[in-house]
């Protein structure tokens, strides 16, 4: 447990907010119903190879910079100074400094800290648990347009993680991520409305909207759950050709239920 939340942690300040929502929330399937398989948001920027390489560990005389420029009210040098404590560059790793540096970028206007200093809050990393604080630094960032802000706030109230469920609120965040060019917010959408949640309705033809707009810019979850849509005549006609040519699609990205899918409906 102790080394699932190190690498959380570690995706959460190096990688990005996108990487650690994939390993910090277990999301409702994107498959048929009778696969053990998950999949989760942001799950192909996981395996994504090519994410930035990490900044080289600054020295002493950079970090008291740092310190002088957050100290006055540098929410860029408070955000990197979360970075480093939080992943022990050139320091040891104290996730309490970390929070200490996060929060004060967040109070001066850092959307990055903001979201991070959240995550903190919502996973207990150098603070105390409190989703009640996660959310209200995530809408912070949500005002400025943080796509990873609007993704921990539909996962929020999707999931109710310790606050109730809410499905037209998951939707009203999802859906500000999504007009944005989101393609996870896109997917999640349309597994909503697909699947129904809580006060939303099932809506097949909705489902296929966002469902499409995440294939069409080339998201291998939103190719395969259009296969899916056109398999089962959800929303469109059933078409075994177009389900298959959508599954075509996502296999070539390495998707490997499409791949199982695809196999199924050619025997």
């Amino acid at each position: 447990m102790h080394r699932m939340r190190t690498l959380t942690l570690t995706a959460l300040i190096a990688g990005g907010c996108t990487l650690a929502c994939a390993q910090a929330v277990t999301q409702r399937p994107e498959v048929k119903p009778d696969t053990k398989i998950v999949q989760v948001p942001g799950q192909a920027a996981v395996q994504n190879p090519a994410a930035p390489p990490a900044p080289a560990n600054p020295d002493q005389s950079e970090i008291t910079a740092l310190k002088t420029k957050a100290t006055a009210g540098d929410g860029v040098a408070a955000n990197r100074l979360g970075e480093i404590y939080g992943i022990g560059q050139g320091v040891p790793r104290d996730l309490k400094e970390a929070a200490k540096w996060f929060k004060k970028g967040a109070e001066s206007g850092n959307a990055a800290s903001q979201v991070r200093f959240g995550l903190m809050c919502e996973a207990g990393f150098g603070v105390q648990s409190d989703i009640k604080q996660a959310l209200f630094w995530y809408e912070k960032a949500a005002d400025q347009g943080n796509q990873d802000a609007l993704m921990r706030l539909g996962m929020a109230h999707e999931v109710g993680r310790d606050i109730p469920k809410n499905g037209k609120e998951a939707v009203k965040w999802y859906e500000k991520a999504a007009n944005l060019g989101n393609t996870k917010a896109q997917v999640r959408l349309g597994s909503i409305y697909r699947d129904g949640l809580d006060n939303v309705q099932h809506d097949y033809v909705l489902a296929m909207k966002w469902y499409r707009k995440a294939a069409d810019s080339g998201d291998a979850d939103g190719q395969y759950n259009v296969g899916y849509m056109y398999e089962q005549g959800l929303g469109v006609n059933a078409s075994p050709e177009q389900a298959i040519a959508w599954y075509e699609k996502a296999g070539k990205q390495g998707h490997v239920i499409a791949n199982a899918a695809l196999r199924n409906l050619r025997r």
